[in-house]
């Protein structure tokens, strides 16, 4: 009966969870049995004392431990590397995006998680691990925090099992990102960020034939030499680009669209508005296996045209259009023509 009751309480969140431990003597058994803690989602806790209550009620459960997400939380550095200490052997996925962090917190990452799979770092801010909060004023703390810089990057050089990564927002390198990668050929989602140059394509393209999502910014310093390297990674299922000061002539980046035979998911945005080409809309159009096309900040040449991407993408199921030139009655005559297709436009 006990573990029918485990298959259960596997199927129930962590709230239902410690209720259910209130319940009597035999619940509160159950319900410390590490099987049922294999994910933690502790997103935007903003007390580092709660957080601390957190980590020490897991601790005994999270023997079996593989996916971690504290974005947006704040908690003892100390704290965190002790919990790590206790249960990070196992983690396949850590979510750090937008918390606080120490070169100690890094290197613990490093020397314990040596399966993760996924790492998100996005927009992560580093300190010193001297620097006590409650000895410092809010500014002095303030002060002392900073982007992760790059040469902590080399801590994860020693990973070889990573599939996802996401470091938007920190300052590493083309060399460190590189070496990440070459010792990472099993990547399957990248994000690029300020790192969208031609070198880091090219280093994509020789060591992660495998690449299905990959999420490109300030394209501005890509040429054709990048684009075209890209062609090597077959299996791309996801492309998000901004296509901010972004030589749009070039007609490389549409042409490598146009060839991926298995792409699902286009996203192309920019902060100021860009001009597609009906010949631009035309390759996009054979994509076949689109399901889903997101355009922002775009004008077209002839907006009649994009009516091909829809003619054309039979499997299309949404179709965003943010800040285009497409009119009220055009989009009107899409639902009607393509019921299947879930058109949404958004104009401020």
């Amino acid at each position: 009966q006990d573990e029918i009751l485990l298959i259960i309480f596997k199927y129930l969140d962590l709230v239902t969870l410690c209720r259910l431990s209130k319940v009597n003597w035999r619940f509160n058994d159950l319900t410390r049995d590490p099987r049922l803690y294999t994910r933690l989602n502790m997103q935007w806790i903003e007390s580092d004392k709660y957080m601390c209550d957190i980590f020490c009620y897991f601790t005994p459960r999270c023997k079996y431990l593989q996916q971690l997400d504290l974005a947006g939380s704040n908690f003892d550095v100390n704290d965190f590397v002790n919990f790590l200490d206790n249960c990070g052997r196992r983690l396949t996925h850590l979510r750090l995006s937008e918390c606080y962090v120490t070169q100690l917190s890094l290197l613990e990452i490093s020397k314990t998680c040596k399966n993760l799979k996924e790492l998100d770092l996005s927009y992560c801010y580093l300190r010193a691990d001297d620097i006590d909060d409650e000895e410092f004023s809010y500014l002095e703390v303030l002060n002392n925090w900073d982007l992760i810089h790059d040469e902590d990057f080399w801590y994860f050089e020693g990973l070889n099992n990573l599939e996802n990564i996401n470091f938007l927002g920190t300052s590493i390198t083309t060399e460190h990102f590189c070496k990440i990668l070459q010792n990472n050929q099993r990547m399957r989602e990248v994000q690029l960020g300020h790192l969208s140059n031609d070198a880091c394509l090219i280093e994509l393209a020789n060591s992660c034939r495998d690449l299905e999502v990959i999420h490109l910014l300030l394209t501005r310093d890509l040429t054709s030499q990048g684009i075209n390297a890209l062609a090597d990674c077959k299996n791309l299922r996801r492309v998000k680009l901004d296509l901010y000061e972004y030589p749009v002539i070039d007609g490389s980046l549409f042409r490598l669209l146009s060839s991926y035979q298995h792409l699902q998911e286009i996203c192309l945005l920019s902060n100021t508005f860009i001009v597609l080409t009906d010949h631009q809309l035309e390759l996009l159009a054979q994509c076949r296996h689109l399901k889903k096309l997101y355009l922002e900040n775009v004008d077209f040449d002839t907006p009649d045209t994009c009516s091909l991407i829809l003619k054309q993408c039979s499997e299309l199921q949404e179709f965003y259009l943010k800040y285009c030139n497409i009119s009220d009655q055009l989009v009107d005559r899409w639902k009607e023509r393509y019921p299947h297709v879930s058109v949404y436009k958004y104009n401020a």
